[in-house]
């Protein structure tokens, strides 16, 4: 018996039903070596491996088989994502494999209705997806239900961590993991996801940070790349012209292309802000209507409504449905939208690994992935020095290319040493969720995290006073602290929970410094 049926035995029968179903003729080898990890060690896991090579089906096959063998007594799966999007699009993916066993999928973000939520607090089991803003929430608002709810959580999931390593946000993740590993007395395994990490080494060891557990890396065989991948340049050539796209929305070659490129085939057209993409969306749909053509333009961004995303992101999965979603990142990570046949990329990406998140949206189902740039930008004079003439984008695209070809060059995380929005916002947090603490408690439970190693007590000791100089924290006659008058408003405010907002009220470094 050859270890990929070994494992394939060890699966529960509606597990085996589901791969037949999807006609799958063996077990791939990031799925044989995530089985080993988590059914022969109790070592945290990183799955590093291509878009669409099948790591959240990796992950959750074997954690699924523990599942349903050997039933939690709480919440039993913790999966943190940070998009609402991807949530739904893999809650939908896991509530289909669990038709057949009982084990209940509950999704936790804005957007999702509170009796959804109070069925989950009634009665904690099975899986829950959340969102780091939600769980931040959740930690301060139901901090004495943490122990009901959590009490046998057994995995904790990170999708797309390149997306959070070495960030705040990513940090706020593991403070919150060690937050719950303190009030349930034990550190859940943890398993993190990604297509495009840097440095595996790095990875691995901010997944594990605080877990006392060693992390496992499997390596697998590197693919052939196999791409269809082409750059086309356009001047704009005077003001006059620009004007009149603004208009007219077809006077421009550059727009013109792109819509020629996308006009007949199920594709993402990615730009790298908001603004952007609304106005590249704007500008196709016009050109669609001056052509008499139909409008099969949809719009994705973080800042539309759920029911404007969610019908983009229904019409991209229908395969019967034509349909061209303008997007920025919210639809680069694992969304699993089915049969793409072309990416188009507004300008160059932002980095290496957005390109290779971006490109890897195309080319599933046995298909090599396609992605066409298209860079814009005005004419220069005749008499224009140097570095107005060189057409930045177009190099900076090609470099990007070049770093992975040649090099398999990913850009690794940042290791920020002094994360002061991130360590103002976790104490404002922790007294909230705790009530009253001394200074010497608080100073225990937050610089005990992972990513306050390198804060030392006399700095935190400033942050402190600073913050009972701004009424953000109040200090009790029995010596003990307490949320302030301006700590409460910032708590009362919804934007509190994620942690970016922070660094518009943390106090100044002068007043860390008095």
């Amino acid at each position: 018996m050859t270890e990929a049926d070994r494992i394939f035995e060890r699966f529960p029968s509606f597990i085996r039903e589901f791969i037949y179903m999807n006609s799958w003729d063996s077990l791939r080898a990031v799925q044989i070596a995530a089985a080993k990890t988590i059914f022969e060690t109790d070592k945290n896991l990183l799955l590093t491996s291509s878009t669409a090579s099948g790591k959240t089906e990796a992950a959750f096959f074997p954690i699924l088989t523990e599942l349903y063998n050997d039933p939690p007594a709480s919440i039993g799966v913790l999966y943190i994502a940070p998009l609402k999007s991807l949530i739904n699009d893999q809650f939908l993916r896991i509530d289909t494999l669990l038709e057949e066993t009982g084990i209940k999928v509950t999704h936790w973000h804005g957007d999702v209705a509170a009796s959804h939520k109070k069925r989950l607090l009634q009665k904690p089991e099975g899986i829950l997806q959340i969102t780091p803003e939600s769980l931040e929430a959740m930690l301060i608002n139901r901090s004495n239900d943490i122990p009901r709810l959590f009490c046998d959580l057994r995995y904790v999931v990170i999708d797309e961590i390149h997306t959070l390593m070495g960030s705040d946000r990513g940090n706020q993740i593991i403070c919150q993991l060690e937050r719950i590993s303190r009030l349930i007395g034990h550190s859940p395994r943890r398993i993190g996801l990604s297509a495009t990490v840097g440095k595996a080494e790095s990875a691995a060891q901010w997944l594990g940070a605080g877990s006392g557990r060693d992390t496992d890396v499997p390596v697998f065989k590197s693919e052939q790349i196999k791409w269809r991948l082409g750059m086309e340049h356009f001047f704009i050539h005077n003001k006059d012209t620009a004007e009149c796209t603004q208009r007219e929305g077809s006077l421009d070659e550059g727009f013109e292309y792109m819509y020629d490129c996308v006009k007949d085939k199920k594709s993402l057209v990615f730009s790298n802000s908001r603004e952007e993409t609304e106005y590249v969306c704007a500008t196709l749909r016009q050109i669609a209507s001056k052509r008499s053509e139909n409008d099969i333009f949809l719009i994705h961004h973080g800042n539309l409504s759920a029911s404007l995303r969610e019908e983009a992101e229904a019409k991209m999965k229908d395969e019967e449905i034509l349909a061209v979603t303008c997007a920025t990142v919210t639809m680069e990570l694992g969304i699993d939208i089915g049969k793409l046949e072309r990416i188009l990329q507004n300008d160059a990406p932002n980095s290496v690994s957005s390109f290779l998140q971006r490109l890897g949206r195309s080319g599933r189902r046995g298909q090599p992935p396609e992605m066409m740039m298209v860079f814009r930008e005005e004419e220069p004079l005749p008499n224009a020095p140097l570095p107005q003439i060189i057409p930045w984008g177009l190099l900076r695209a090609i470099a990007i290319v070049q770093l992975y070809i040649e090099e398999r060059f990913i850009e690794p995380p940042s290791d920020k040493k002094q994360p002061m929005s991130l360590l103002f916002h976790q104490t404002l947090s922790v007294v909230a969720s705790s009530g009253e603490l001394t200074a010497a408690a608080l100073a225990g439970r937050i610089l005990a995290m992972s990513p306050f190693a390198h804060i030392s007590r006399e700095d935190y000791k400033q942050l402190l006073v600073s913050m009972l100089n701004s009424d953000m924290l109040e200090m009790t006659e029995e010596k003990g602290l307490i949320i302030g008058l301006a700590g409460e408003r910032l708590l009362n405010s919804f934007k509190f929970y994620a942690v970016l907002m922070t660094a518009r009220i943390i106090p100044s470094d002068a007043s860390l410094r008095k």
